[in-house]
Parts: C-alpha cells; sequence; structure tokens
C-alpha cells in the first residue's frame, strides 16, 4: 500500500531548488509539491526571485572574488558577534546565499535549437506578463491590437519611443502569418512593454512580447528557453537588457520553429 511522502522543510525546499537533494527524496518532494499547490506556488516565488536577481547583479556574480573577501574567508580564530551586530551578519549570509543559488538563463553563442531537452530552472516575470497578456488579448476580434499593421511604420516609432529603446518587427509572413498590429502594455512594475500580434489563414495568433531591462541592470547574455502548461506556450530568450517571449496555442516544435525565425531576424538586425 503505497504512502504519501513526507512533507519537506523549508531547508528541504531550498535543496530540492538547488538539486541538492538525492534523487529519490527529490521525487517525493515533487511528488508532495503536486498534491500542495500552494507551496508549489511559494516555491515558484522563490524561483523567480533568485533569477531577477542573478540577472540583476550578474556582472558580480561573475566577477572574481576580491582579495579582501578572499582574506576574510581564510580560517581563523573569532569570537562569534552578539546583538546587532550579528543579525546584519546572517542578513548579510542570506543574501549572499540568495544571489549564489543555480539560478540563470543559459547562455548561447548560436541560433537556439528546439530539439534539445530545454529544463528551465525559473520563468523570468516578463514571460510570465507575455502569456497572460497572450490570453487576454488573442481572442478579441475587434480591439485585438491598438495600432494595426497598415499603420506599421507609426506603430514601430510609438513603441520604441515608449520602451526607450529601438524596436523591430520579425516578418512571419514566410511562415503563413501576418502582421495584426501592436500595443503598449505595462510591466509589473509599471515599465512600458510591447506586444506584436500575428495571425495565419486559419486565425491562430502569435504574439511576440517585448520587455527592456532598467539602464541600471547589468546587460545579460543571450539567452533560449521555453515554457508552457499545454495550453499557452512560450519561447523566450534575453538578449542585453531585452527580454523577447513569442506565445501562442500551438506545439512546443512548431512554435520553436517560428521562435527561431523570430530570434535570427532580431539577431541579424
Amino acid at each position: 500500500m503505497s504512502t504519501s511522502p513526507t512533507a519537506p522543510d523549508r531547508h528541504e525546499l531550498h535543496a530540492w531548488l538547488d538539486g541538492e537533494l538525492s534523487p529519490a527524496r527529490a521525487a517525493e518532494v515533487e511528488t508532495w509539491l503536486a498534491e500542495h499547490p500552494q507551496t508549489a506556488a511559494e516555491v515558484a516565488a522563490w524561483r523567480s526571485q533568485g533569477a531577477g536577481l542573478r540577472l540583476l547583479h550578474a556582472d558580480l556574480l561573475d566577477a572574481p572574488v576580491p582579495l579582501a573577501m578572499q582574506r576574510a574567508l581564510r580560517p581563523r580564530r573569532w569570537r562569534w558577534p552578539s546583538g546587532a551586530a550579528a543579525a546584519a551578519m546572517l542578513a548579510g549570509v542570506s543574501l549572499l546565499v540568495g544571489f549564489g543559488s543555480g539560478w540563470g538563463l543559459r547562455a548561447i553563442t548560436a541560433p537556439p535549437s528546439t530539439h534539445a531537452a530545454i529544463a528551465p530552472s525559473f520563468v523570468p516575470v516578463f514571460v510570465r506578463e507575455a502569456a497572460a497578456a497572450h490570453v487576454v488579448y488573442q481572442p478579441e476580434k475587434r480591439h485585438a491590437v491598438e495600432v494595426p499593421a497598415a499603420q506599421q511604420e507609426h506603430l514601430v516609432q510609438w513603441l520604441s519611443k515608449r520602451l526607450a529603446t529601438p524596436l523591430t518587427v520579425p516578418s512571419l509572413d514566410a511562415a503563413g502569418y501576418a502582421l495584426v498590429g501592436g500595443r503598449l502594455l505595462p510591466g509589473a512594475n509599471g515599465e512600458a512593454r510591447a506586444q506584436f500580434m500575428y495571425e495565419n489563414g486559419g486565425g491562430a495568433r502569435l504574439t511576440l512580447y517585448v520587455s527592456v531591462l532598467p539602464q541600471s541592470a547589468s546587460a545579460a547574455p543571450p539567452a533560449f528557453d521555453f515554457a508552457g502548461d499545454g495550453r499557452t506556450n512560450s519561447f523566450y530568450w534575453v538578449d542585453g537588457r531585452q527580454g523577447y517571449a513569442l506565445s501562442g496555442q500551438l506545439p512546443r516544435t512548431e512554435l520553436g520553429a517560428l521562435a527561431q525565425a523570430v530570434y535570427a531576424q532580431l539577431a541579424s538586425r
């Protein structure tokens, strides 16, 4: 008779995220999370937070350890501080642990392959925003976009100005998808985002979501990954300070081929 797996504590949940559990225990934790969606959502939020921290501080994570810190880490006899000093030290250690977790975008140096097994360790916030925007606007018949494709030049100029970066609208005509138009969207913290919509002869729609990281953020290396729930799927990547997500209700292989076409056009601009 099968029994439910033992509930993991917070330490085990963090260890599961970092891949530090044994395969058997990791499988048990995964089964337990599937039966407890509220905790699973909390763990997913940890992933997203860690990913954001890593992306914003990529320059620090990749930099060599400062000499002063190397010296400080050498074994020596010392007394554990007390009071406020101890609390400050513990806070600093927690922050470093969060930055050092193995959450990051996988760098690539060539056009992405959709045949490789992709298992992202997190889904960035902009990808969730892209999927949500796709679900909201793709069913619209009369108000799917703010600016139609007939005014593409105005659309590109307007969105480029609002996102404060030059934008390019890739063409998917060769794949049977025509540009419908685009719209301005808000990000999670009120930043400007862009959405371009495409449609094929059968009425299937795709949306390309464009996000720009703040100037204070470190430029991220190009990256490419997949996220989806079987209904709305997204291929996404980060190039410099721009994040892109191509979303659609298409099989992964078909959507991946379209994402490669978009990626290649943007990379060659």
